[in-house]
C-alpha cells in the first residue's frame, strides 16, 4: 500500500491510501470525463479532503496526470499483455488484444468503454495539456502495437504488401469504435463480433482461418 502525507496548513500531516485514492479518481474521470469532474466530486469518491489532494497532487491537473499514470500501470497493462507476450504469434496477439478490449470495454463494476478515449471527452482549449497528455498515452499504445507488427512481418507472418504501420492503425481505430460502442451500450458479444470482423481481414502470409473460430 502506498501512503501519502498531505500537510493541511499547521495541522498533521493527513495520511491517506494513494492509490485507493486514485483508483477510485480513475473511475470518476473515466465516467464523467476530465471538464465535468470537479474536485468537489472528486473530494466525495475519493473520501480524502480537498486539502490533502491539493497537497498531494498540485491541482486537478496534477491529480489527473497521477490517474493517467495509475490507469497505465493497471488496466492498459492488463489490455496491452498480449501484446507483450512472446509466445504469441502476431495474429495470436491481436486477436488477445482485440478480445481483451471487448471484454475490459464491456466489463460490470467500471465505467464502459476506454478510458484513455472517454476521459478526453470535451476537453475545452484550455486544457490542452491535458489532452496532451492522453494523446501522448493512445500514441505510445499504438507504437507498441506497430512494433510488434514489425516483429510479426519481419518474422514472415504477415503478408509480404502489408504496411505494419497502416494495420496497426486500422486495430487501433476498430478499438477506438468499440470503445464508443461500448459506451454506447453494446454487449461484449457484440464487442467480439466487431473484434472478430477484424481478425477475418487478417493479412497474413499463410492461411490463419483455423485461429479464426467460434470463441471470438
Amino acid at each position: 500500500m502506498t501512503e501519502t502525507k498531505a500537510r493541511r496548513g499547521a495541522g498533521r500531516p493527513r495520511v491517506f491510501d494513494t492509490n485507493a485514492a486514485l483508483d477510485k479518481a480513475v473511475r470518476l474521470f473515466w465516467q464523467r470525463g476530465y471538464e465535468a469532474t470537479s474536485m468537489a466530486d472528486l473530494v466525495a469518491e475519493t473520501g480524502v479532503a480537498a486539502a490533502s489532494l491539493y497537497a498531494a497532487f498540485g491541482n486537478k491537473a496534477g491529480l489527473f496526470a497521477a490517474v493517467i499514470e495509475r490507469y497505465a500501470a493497471t488496466f492498459s497493462v492488463h489490455l496491452y499483455a498480449p501484446i507483450n507476450d512472446p509466445a504469441l504469434s502476431t495474429f495470436e496477439a491481436v486477436k488477445g488484444l482485440l478480445e481483451r478490449a471487448a471484454s475490459s470495454f464491456s466489463e460490470p463494476g467500471t465505467p464502459a468503454g476506454c478510458f484513455m478515449y472517454s476521459a478526453a471527452a470535451a476537453v475545452s482549449p484550455a486544457s490542452a495539456s491535458i489532452e496532451c497528455l492522453l494523446r501522448d498515452k493512445r500514441i505510445a499504445a499504438e507504437a507498441l502495437l506497430i512494433e510488434r507488427l514489425h516483429r510479426g512481418a519481419a518474422q514472415g507472418e504477415l503478408a509480404a504488401n502489408v504496411d505494419p504501420a497502416v494495420l496497426g492503425k486500422f486495430i487501433n481505430t476498430v478499438m477506438e469504435g468499440m470503445s464508443v460502442q461500448a459506451r454506447d451500450g453494446a454487449t461484449i458479444n457484440e464487442l467480439l463480433s466487431i473484434a472478430k470482423m477484424a481478425l477475418d481481414r487478417w493479412p497474413a502470409a499463410v492461411c490463419w482461418c483455423c485461429h479464426i473460430n467460434s470463441d471470438l
